[in-house]
């Protein structure tokens, strides 16, 4: 193939600016009826529990149990774009917090020291599986499915099997602590400041381009759903504040969103999902990027597994992240990350993981059994990856 043949489309793409209107479109879309179904699925969880799904306690709660979740998905978008996929989520997140347990409850290790180990553990993870998947030119699957299987075995072989448990205070406060309720309100209103001014500076440039044509509908359309969020986080927030791990989630969020959207980085990850063979002739160190796409997923292995032995106060090795990979990816497919590569963002994952949290928690309410809640996430799951397939058949067909 030759360089002309294999980047002929991708350039007809990026120089069709109805091309480009008709992606924001579609994205636009899908998010907006993302967020639709979930305000549904709320409506009705509230009148089937009598008012109690829609207080403020119980969506903190909710909150924090959607928190580890999302915090995988983030790292799971990342891999998925670029055609990869990491099915060793779980088992990884176990043995950072063996790691981080050990450390700090049998060998009295300060916890911010244990902190920084367990960080270079989770980072040590993602750079071996990166390099068998880039230096050695194994399929991601099955690298991550060893993974998943060697990972937890260490991980139980380490504390043969046993619950290593009380952790320190300090590290407990991470899962359990709140912002102050006017600390909360601050941070909100000024990250939803900085939000619309960077969006609205994308949307300034797009009509510029002509990518857009109407500034005030776009901006309109762009901010409505973040608005309507801050209203909604600042009344929890004045309840009790912000819980800490809740605002790790949304740190980690704007970084990888920042990361993929508006760094070359960013660029070049979602170049190879669309295309890996026209991204590698265009000049992008396709292997290279792949393995440092990993080495963020080992960081993301550290602060999931640290976040998640403060919440149980203890690392269980055996249980610990079980089916967390499924979790992850799940939400990153219904937040519109697709299986096929190139397309996918981190707040729209934190959408599905609230959704597939938002599930559990309402049918835990009405006291459905569990396999009943597996069989709904499962249906669910099933029909974002056929919604995904539909949108693709059809921007095929109008390309």
């Amino acid at each position: 193939m030759s360089l002309t043949q294999a980047t002929s489309k991708p350039l007809k793409l990026q120089s069709s600016g109805s091309f480009l209107s008709r992606v924001m479109a579609i994205r636009s879309m899908r998010e907006s009826t993302l967020l639709v179904v979930l305000g549904a699925i709320w409506i009705f969880f509230y009148f089937t529990t009598n008012g109690t799904f829609l207080t403020q306690r119980n969506l903190i709660l909710l909150a924090l149990q959607t928190a580890i979740v999302s915090l995988a998905a983030i790292s799971a978008v990342m891999l998925i774009v670029t055609r990869n996929f990491d099915l060793s989520i779980g088992s990884a997140v176990a043995l950072v917090g063996v790691v981080l347990a050990l450390l700090t409850v049998r060998f009295s290790v300060d916890p911010a020291l244990a902190v920084l180990a367990s960080l270079g553990v989770g980072l040590a993870m993602g750079a071996w599986q990166g390099l068998w998947v880039t230096r050695m030119g194994f399929s991601s699957f099955i690298v991550t499915l060893a993974g998943m299987l060697y990972f937890r075995g260490i991980s139980m072989i380490a504390t043969n099997g046993a619950t290593v448990a009380p952790l320190p205070a300090s590290l407990k406060q991470l899962a359990t602590g709140f912002l102050p309720p006017t600390a909360s309100i601050v941070l909100i209103g000024a990250t939803f400041c900085a939000f619309a001014t960077l969006r609205l500076a994308e949307l300034r440039r797009g009509l510029t381009l002509g990518v857009i044509n109407n500034f005030k509908s776009e901006a309109l359309r762009a901010l409505w759903p973040a608005l309507v969020g801050v209203v909604a986080t600042i009344w929890l927030a004045s309840w009790q504040g912000l819980p800490y791990l809740v605002v790790l989630v949304a740190l980690c969020a704007i970084a990888a969103d920042g990361l993929m959207r508006r760094t070359r980085f960013g660029v070049q990850l979602y170049a190879i999902g669309g295309n890996p063979e026209a991204a590698r002739l265009s000049g992008i160190k396709v292997k290279r990027v792949i393995f440092q796409n990993f080495l963020i997923a080992g960081l993301a292995y550290g602060i999931t597994g640290i976040a998640l032995t403060a919440r149980v106060s203890g690392a269980v090795a055996g249980s610990a992240g079980l089916s967390l990979e499924l979790d992850a990816i799940a939400a990153a497919i219904i937040g519109g990350t697709s299986l096929t590569g190139g397309r996918g963002r981190v707040f729209g994952a934190l959408v599905g993981a609230l959704l597939m949290g938002s599930l559990n928690n309402g049918m835990s309410l009405m006291n459905v059994a569990t396999f009943y809640q597996d069989t709904a996430r499962g249906v669910v799951l099933l029909i974002a990856v056929a919604i995904d397939q539909l949108s693709r058949r059809r921007a095929g067909g109008r390309a």
